[in-house]
């Protein structure tokens, strides 16, 4: 893979990536609204399938959480990371990390 093939978005609030292997990653660093964690789920869906398009399977989301944010998260937030998991046929793990 090379240098133009590789996704990545870095802000001071999160980090988005598609590894080598295409599975997604999320990493929250600090709070964000929840219309950008929506839109955060919809560009790496959108990505990994495009990356998929040659060796189509379930599309895999790591989300990385420090203990605290996971604790503050809404229940919106919540709700929307289980539909993610359950309906939309994505293979969702949560990491929580301490800090």
């Amino acid at each position: 893979m090379n240098e133009s093939d590789i996704f990545v978005r870095k802000t001071a609030n999160y980090r988005v990536w598609v590894d080598e292997s295409g599975v997604g990653r999320i990493r929250i660093l600090k709070r964000i609204n929840f219309k950008i964690l929506v839109a955060l789920f919809e560009e790496l869906h959108g990505e990994i399938k495009k990356r998929m398009s040659e060796n189509p399977g379930k599309v895999h989301i790591v989300f990385y959480i420090s203990k605290s944010l996971h604790d503050e998260m809404s229940v919106n937030a919540k709700e929307f990371l289980g539909f993610c998991q359950t309906c939309m046929g994505i293979k969702f793990e949560l990491v929580l990390i301490e800090m």
